[in-house]
């Protein structure tokens, strides 16, 4: 089956077109939903339980 050029360049520009609305899709969800590397959501995590571990200790209760 033989296509002419332009035949074969409207169906280039067609999946073009459709690839370009998929990238666009994609980057708006990417854009509504930021989120951190693993290792920086980790990280913090770690900081977190530092802090914790170096607070003062809650006081005791005296037994009666």
């Amino acid at each position: 089956m033989q296509m002419s050029d332009y035949a074969l360049a409207q169906l280039a520009n067609e999946r073009l077109a459709d690839a370009r609305e998929v990238a666009a899709r994609r980057a708006l969800v990417r854009s509504l939903t930021p989120r951190q590397p693993l290792r920086v959501r980790l990280g913090g995590l770690l900081v977190a339980l530092g802090r914790r571990l170096l607070a003062e200790p809650a006081p005791q209760r005296a037994a009666s």
